[in-house]
Parts: C-alpha cells; structure tokens; sequence
C-alpha cells in the first residue's frame, strides 16, 4: 500500500487487494510480522497475536504489553471476544486521589487531581491485560507454537528498527513526556535527542529490555508476565515510587471470554461487538436505531442521513454516560439498552430538529426491572495512545484487535530494567466519588474500545476498528454504514468525510460540502468544522481506523491515510 495524490486534491493510500487473507495494522513491521504467521501456516489468531505484540514495539507511545484491549474473532464455528482491558488496584478506593476543586481538565473532562497524579505517573497505572488477552486467544485458537509468534516482537526490539515518520512525529509531539521520566527518555532517547533520519542513515532504536521482557513470556506465557521475576521487577519499581499495583493485583488478573459478544442485527448484517464497559454497547445503541431507517436512500452524507446518524449516536452517548459502568459495581439496564422496544422508542424521538441536548432514556421499563441502586452519571463536561488491527485468512477466520496504553506514552513510566511503557488507565475512572465509573477496589474503568465484525451468510465480510479516544466508536459504527449502507471499499470509506459526536460539537472535516453543513445547522446541530489547526488523533481529525472486506475470494485492506498503517494481503 503506498500513498498518492488523488484527483481532487486530497491524500488518500492505494487500497490494498488480495486473495488469500490480509493483514492490516498501523506499521509497515507489525503487518509484516502478521504476514509471517499465516505464511508459516498460521491462522489469523496467530497472525493477530504476532501483529499486536509487535506494533507494540515499533509504536511503543500507543500500544504495548503494558495496556490491555479486546480482541473480537471468529474462528472456523466459534466466534466471540476476548477482553483484556487494565483494572484497577485492589487498593483502589473512591478517594484515592485528592481533588483540586477544579470541575473539568484533561481530555476526558474529569475533575481535576492533585498533580494530575491519574493521567501520568506511577500512580495512574492499572493493571495491564494485553499479554492475559492476547495469550488466552492464542491458547485457545492459535496453530503455530507460541515463541514463534513473539518471535518477530522480540526480533524487533532486539535489532532496532527504523522508526516510521508517524513514531517520529508524535516521539516530538510527546517530547514533555520523554524529559519528564528518566526511563522513558533514556530509553527512546539514548543520546539524549529524538530519533531521527539522515544522509548517514537513518536512526535505529533498539529495546534490548523490552526484548528481554518478551523472551519471558514466549519461554514462560502467562507466569512470565503475571507471576514472575518480571513482575516482581515491575511491582518492585512501582511500589518504590508511590505506586498502587501489587503481585496480587497480576495474580488474580482474567481475561474475559464472551461466547458470541454483543451481537446484533444491522441492516441485514450480524455485527459483533464486546460487551459491557467499554464502547462495544454504545455503538450497538447507535447502529441499532439506524437500523429503523432506510439510510442508503437518504444517501451518503446528505443532511438527512446525517442528521440520523447523529441523532442515534448522540442518544447512545447520552446513555453511556448515565449508565454504563462495570456490572461488578454498579447496576447497569444491559438488557434494555439494546432491546428491540427500547431501541424503537429512541427512534421515535427522532425529529425533523434537534432537541436543546440529548438526554438519557428509560431502559429499565424494557429491563423489566427497577434498578437496585442509582449512582451519579459521570458524564464528563466539555473537554491518544492506541492501536488497532485487522486479520482475515484465507479460511474467514477473522480477529479486530484494539489495544492500548491510554494516552501517548501511557503513564510515562517504564518500571527501571523491563522496557515496558505502563499504561495509565487509571485516567478512565471517574476522581469523583460515589458515580457511576468511580474508582472501586478492583473495578475496570469504562473505555472506549469497539473491535467490530460484521457478519453475512458466508461468514466473516468486515473486519473494522480504530484508535482514537471518545472518537472511536463514531469512527467504527459511521465506517460499517459506509460500507453496509453504501457499499464502500474500506479505503473509500475511510477516506470519505465522517462526523464525530463525542464533543459537545458536532465534528465534521472541511471537505464535508458547505450545503451540508448549513442544512444540519438549520436542523439545530451545533456543528463544527475542523480545519488545519485540529490534530487530536495525529494529522487526522478523527479517529484513525483500519478495516478489511472480504467479499468471496477478494480481500481489500485499508487503513489511516494520515498515519504510518499499512495493509498487505497474501
């Protein structure tokens, strides 16, 4: 897949085609390291695992072993999610952070933290997931040994590499970051200065710790990571310096293992999504109450069809915020969030104006139930580190795989002598207590994570996801619309203007038609244009998606024009 220069003016990537499977991920390296597992007879778990452990190493500020994901399969006749996200210490209590009295900071809107202690530092760690994930899928579904999956991550971060321009930039745009923690920077700074090219040949970084870290996991699996000398290593560093996490905590973290996930019908499709808390529910919400209309005859991005889709997506959002949490911990209407009558009445709401603001439904008359405690919404007031990848083989076995650190760099801190950037997932919890997604002794924070499959009779026909933060799952469910609804290639779609609603603006590109925009605006949509200066996701406005179609024998890959990602098919 390479770039080019299309005929109006704007970048786009060359769409990558096959057939017999494809690999798509966010670095030329990692979708290599896929290609290698199904070329060794691999199927796309193994192709799925060996990608993620490797754009870990060559996109060490998004992704790694030191964050958590979900990965959403589907493997000959079984098909379902595996969930890794980070959780919370056992110690995690609701006022585990002192409150600066400030109602709104950061990204997310939470209210403010002495020190902002939970967005960076050792005490915004929670428990990783990514390597109880990835190896759960792999003991279960994986054909190839597992040292030879970690292989090419260890391979990489044993020789160097070549970091791709994206790495680079965003290495300066977290430049803070790297001089703010000595590790972080001695690591991807060596000689004290940011990676870089040059007539003498490029810059090459080498993580020989990182290396080390995951010869143990290849050697040992889930006790080289969760009950080890490396995790004693990692404790040891983290409790030295003020942190939560204890052996216990890696002890007792499980992946989860949903038969099916969150499965619904869309427009003739079967879409797979994960359950509970994270974004797998809200794009259910959102694409369930689209399935009420007829969207490809509205047509693509007119102001009828927008103005649908960002209707349902801003009744999904208000939702989430009001109600979903861990199950563990609060009293969640999962059953009438997506119930067929729920989801009817919220279509219903849908008028030719906006109301003021979206406000949360009733779905516990469809639950059948009063709910047995009422917590506070903990809906943020008005306001980047992530990977994702995608694999079909040959056979239609399928995985979408997200995975993160939480914002760039994690918590910027590498426990000393592992090599391993932890993530700061304690930054998705609520600091105020006593809400809905408040901190709680081993509780998972809501996250924003929604690998999809999307299903016909034949199997396996999208395999989509993204990076992005809040953004991701308006990037996931307006992607599955290009592609079902108007029956875009992935690298069409992805390219084609998209809308985001996880602001209190409605966020569009300027290559939306202007007609358009007005039309929403007289609909009563706040609407904002995203020019030049908006670099939230990198140079991409929105999130940054990958996605793959199989259509019979023809694969098509396409991934994030304004990132580093690469497709490649066999």
């Amino acid at each position: 897949m390479v770039s080019s220069l299309a005929s109006n003016a704007s970048f786009t990537k060359s769409e990558a085609h096959s057939g017999n499977g494809m690999v798509a991920t966010k670095d030329r390296l990692s979708t290599e390291a896929g290609l290698e597992m199904l070329k060794m007879g691999g199927n796309a778990v193994d192709a799925g695992v060996a990608a993620c452990l490797a754009v870990g190493v060559v996109e060490p500020e998004s992704s790694g072993i030191g964050g958590g994901g979900y990965m959403t399969f589907q493997v000959g006749n079984e098909g379902g999610v595996i969930g890794f996200p980070m959780k919370g210490p056992l110690s995690g209590k609701p006022d585990l952070y002192e409150l600066t009295g400030e109602a709104s900071v950061g990204s997310f809107g939470w209210a403010g933290v002495k020190n902002d202690e939970n967005i960076h530092g050792y005490k915004s760690i929670a428990v990783p997931g990514c390597v109880a994930g990835l190896l759960e899928a792999h003991s279960r579904f994986g054909k190839l040994p597992l040292a030879e999956v970690v292989a090419p991550a260890i391979a990489i971060a044993r020789n160097g590499f070549h970091p791709e321009w994206f790495t680079l930039y965003k290495f300066g745009s977290l430049s803070s970051m790297l001089l703010r923690y000595s590790e972080l920077g001695n690591t991807f700074m060596p000689n004290g200065t940011l990676p870089y090219g040059g007539i003498d040949g490029p810059y090459v970084l080498k993580q020989p710790n990182l290396a080390n870290a995951l010869e143990a996991i290849a050697k040992d699996g889930i006790d080289g990571f969760y009950r080890g000398e490396l995790t004693e290593t990692l404790v040891a560093d983290i409790q030295n310096n003020g942190g939560f996490l204890t052996m216990e905590d890696f002890d007792q973290y499980k992946p989860f293992y949903w038969d099916r996930g969150l499965e619904f019908n869309y427009h003739g499709k079967t879409v797979r999504v994960p359950r509970f808390a994270c974004a797998g529910i809200t794009s259910a919400m959102t694409l369930k109450i689209l399935d009420g209309f007829d969207i490809t005859g509205a047509g693509h991005n007119t102001v009828d069809m927008l103005h649908l889709y960002i209707s349902a997506a801003r009744m999904a959002y208000a939702d989430r915020f009001e109600y979903v949490a861990d199950p563990e911990f609060a009293d969640v209407p999962w059953n009438g969030l997506v119930s067929d009558d729920y989801t009817r009445k919220r279509q219903k709401e849908i008028k030719e104006q906006v109301p003021e603001s979206f406000l949360p439904g009733n779905p516990w008359i469809e639950e059948g139930r009063e709910p047995k405690f009422v917590l506070e919404s903990s809906k943020p007031r008005p306001d980047n580190g992530t990977t994702h990848l995608a694999v079909i083989d040959g056979e239609g076995n399928a995985v979408s795989i997200t995975n993160t650190i939480m914002s760039g760099f994690g918590s910027g801190i590498i426990p000393k002598g592992t090599g391993i950037v932890m993530n700061n997932g304690m930054m998705w919890y609520d600091p105020t207590p006593n809400r809905v997604n408040s901190i709680a002794p081993g509780k998972y924070p809501l996250n924003n994570m929604t690998p999809a499959l999307v299903l016909g009779k034949d199997g396996v026909e999208i395999a989509v996801g993204a990076s992005g933060g809040r953004r991701i799952t308006n990037c996931v469910t307006s992607l599955i619309v290009k592609m079902v609804d108007f029956s875009m290639n992935p690298q069409a779609a992805i390219d084609a203007p998209r809308v985001d609603c996880s602001s209190p603006t409605t966020d569009v590109g300027p290559e939306l038609d202007p007609t358009v925009v007005a039309g929403l605006e007289s609909k009563g949509h706040s609407v904002r244009v995203l020019g030049e200066g908006f670099t939230q996701t990198g140079f991409a406005k929105f999130a940054s998606p990958v996605a793959i179609t199989k259509n019979g024998s023809e694969f098509r890959g396409g991934v994030d024009t304004f990132h580093a990602a690469y497709a490649e098919g066999l």
